[in-house]
């Protein structure tokens, strides 16, 4: 069976070398493609997404693939993340559909669930984003660079500069860092292109 799959986050890949094989925490899964890619390279992958569909299609993909993960439906919030569990945890952009304050104690739980020398892949949308832009023109934070839109019943948090940098400043060693600005030209609805504003970290724990 021919099965197109799309290519992991660039960092996974990047810093696969480095990072201890053994469990993976894989929050806001989407379509699988780095709960695939490290599951076939001999890590045990668990996963979650808020989205039933999105967790069929993993399960479906595992089937088809003879690859063991286990993926559930899941939010973040509630999810009970258990001290010094995983070797790797990966949240690419899925932690942007939150308050700040939930944004934090996330973050929090997520320091807590590695393991001494696990690894942490981290993204997240900056305040240079257009939604961010596009939000501030229209809308009053409900907090420091959070909103809530009614329309999409959900909460945006942006990240300031430098600020996912400042929540692994104690008992973590920061292996990368960047803010980038990314052209999207593929979302329906939007004409030409615009700029996604990105900041990405990849940490290590050294410390309890």
């Amino acid at each position: 069976m021919n099965i197109e799959l799309q290519p992991p986050f660039p960092l996974v890949k990047e810093f696969l070398p480095k990072i201890k094989n053994g469990l993976v925490l894989d929050i806001g899964s989407g379509n699988g493609r780095n709960s695939i890619f490290l599951a076939q390279n001999n890590f045990k992958v668990e996963s979650f997404d808020i989205n039933n569909k999105n967790v069929k299609e993993i399960k479906k993909l595992a089937t088809d693939l003879h690859l063991k993960i286990n993926s559930k439906k899941n939010d973040v919030l509630k999810f009970e993340f258990k001290p010094q569990k995983y070797d790797l945890i990966l949240a690419i952009q899925s932690l942007i559909w939150m308050k700040k304050s939930d944004f934090k104690k996330v973050i929090k739980k997520i320091k807590n669930g590695l393991k001494i020398d696990g690894v942490a892949i981290i993204s997240g949308f900056t305040v240079k984003d257009r939604s961010y832009l596009n939000l501030k023109s229209v809308k009053n934070p409900i907090s420091k660079n959070t909103f809530y839109s009614k329309s999409e019943k959900r909460y945006w948090q942006f990240l300031d500069k430098q600020e996912l940098k400042k929540y692994f400043n104690k008992d973590f060693k920061v292996l990368y860092y960047k803010e980038k600005l990314i052209k999207e030209t593929k979302h329906k609805g939007i004409a030409g292109h615009h700029n996604h504003g990105i900041a990405e970290i990849v940490v290590r724990r050294i410390k309890k």
